[in-house]
C-alpha cells in the first residue's frame, strides 16, 4: 500500500489587484481520519516566494466551524487581494489534535492589473 502525499490542487479564481476576495468554506464530511482539527493556516506568496499574507485560525482570517474527527469544516474569511499583479501561490495546511501538520491544498492565484 502506498500513500498519496501530493496536496490537492486548488487554483483560486482570478481577481483584480486590490479587490476583495470572498469568503470560502472548506468541508470534510466523510473521512476516516481519527483526529480532530485544531488549526488551519493559509499562506499566500508572490512570484518571488515572499509572503503576502498568512491567514490563521489561531490569529485571524480563518474560522474553524466544526473540528470533529472525520467531519470538520472551516471558513477562510474575505480579505483584500494584493495590489501588485502577478501569479501568487496559495497553500492551506491544517494541524490536527495530535499536532500533526498536513499541507493538503496548494494552488495558484492570478491577480490582474487594476
Amino acid at each position: 500500500m502506498s500513500l498519496n502525499l501530493k496536496p490537492y490542487q486548488w487554483n483560486w479564481a482570478t481577481i483584480t489587484a486590490g479587490s476583495t476576495y470572498p469568503a470560502a468554506q472548506l468541508v470534510e464530511s466523510n473521512s476516516d481520519y481519527p483526529n480532530a482539527l485544531s488549526r488551519v493556516r493559509v499562506t499566500i506568496k508572490d512570484e518571488n516566494d515572499t509572503i503576502f499574507t498568512v491567514l490563521d485560525s489561531a490569529s485571524g482570517g480563518v474560522v474553524i466551524n466544526t473540528a470533529t474527527a472525520g467531519a470538520w469544516d472551516f471558513t477562510i474569511g474575505a480579505f483584500t487581494a494584493p495590489t501588485v499583479p502577478g501569479v501568487y501561490s496559495v497553500s492551506v495546511e491544517w494541524v490536527d489534535s495530535q499536532n500533526i501538520i498536513f499541507n493538503e491544498t496548494s494552488g495558484t492565484w492570478p491577480i490582474l492589473e487594476k
